[in-house]
């Protein structure tokens, strides 16, 4: 029992042949299987981050509710890319609290639009299995609201604002914001909403940001490192259009409007850490109503 090698070889067989069990379980009996994965998968989780021998056999026992799937209802990654269009590469995925706070923020907008499928994630492992897995069958692995996300161009409905008036708007929120953004631009993928803020940093995501400053007490450990965000406008939308009127001529008003577009962008997507400027913000905007 203490020869090693025998040791490892044993325990690689083993799990093979497990592995074969249970992805002969999901498919003749996918309802057990489910009800045995809504209880030990977190550990197929971990499995499929940080075993690459066996990876490809657990990414195919996962699985995720998406954008197609009923509430409660989950899907395979290799169900996933037999539905996925030709022109599709990429695997997408949105990390959140539930499926309520996705399907309410704006990073869903633009795949539902162009009706891409989008994988929920509810699990603090999930974005660490996400970045560790990177792809399967081929098909890269990319959290939907990424900055660096590139989707196919659609004709939205409604007026939009001419490139002229866009660049001046993102040049003014660039000077108003100042070192809170990384870059403001004009979105292709907001349908219903105003803004949103995208992650820039391809190192880190915001969860894993978030998880540091979990960890860090009474001043111990290391800083989370500064946040780097785009943000994005929605030049169709009636928020954006009166703020492009409204910037030359509205003064501090324009300005305290511009803040407080950023931070409701911030909120929405997890990331703001303080409100208590964003509320102090708020009354001020409300006594000029």
């Amino acid at each position: 029992m203490q020869d090693r090698a025998l040791i490892e070889k044993l325990g690689k067989v083993i799990t093979k042949r497990f592995l074969k069990f249970l992805a002969d379980e999901a498919k003749s009996r996918p309802e057990d299987f489910d009800k045995f994965y809504s209880e030990f998968g977190i550990y197929l989780k971990e499995g499929a981050a940080t075993d690459f021998t066996h990876k490809d056999g657990l990414a195919k026992l996962l699985r995720f509710e998406s954008s197609r799937t009923e509430k409660g209802k989950t899907t395979s990654l290799a169900d996933y890319v037999s539905r996925m269009g030709e022109e599709q590469k990429e695997i997408y995925y949105l990390i959140g609290a539930s499926r309520a706070s996705i399907e309410r923020g704006p990073y869903l907008e633009g795949f539902a639009s162009r009706d891409i499928e989008v994988l929920f994630c509810y699990e603090n492992v999930d974005d660490y299995v996400m970045r560790n897995l990177r792809e399967f069958d081929g098909k890269t692995l990319t959290a939907a609201d990424s900055a660096d996300v590139k989707l196919a161009e659609k004709e939205n409905e409604g007026e939009s604002l001419s490139k002229d008036e866009m660049a001046a708007l993102t040049k003014w929120l660039k000077e108003t914001l100042g070192d809170r953004v990384a870059e403001v631009k004009s979105s292709d993928r907001l349908v219903d909403s105003p803004a949103a803020v995208l992650n820039a940093d391809s190192f880190m995501s915001p969860q894993m940001r978030a998880m540091m400053r979990a960890m860090k007490k009474d001043g111990e450990g290391e800083d989370a490192p500064p946040l780097k965000v785009n943000l994005e406008l929605n030049p169709r939308h009636a928020v954006i259009k009166k703020l492009s009127a409204s910037k030359d001529t509205a003064g501090d008003k324009a300005g305290l409007i511009a803040e407080q577009l950023f931070d409701n962008a911030m909120l929405a997507a997890g990331l703001l850490e303080d409100p208590s400027a964003m509320v102090q913000r708020f009354y001020k905007l409300l006594e000029q109503v």
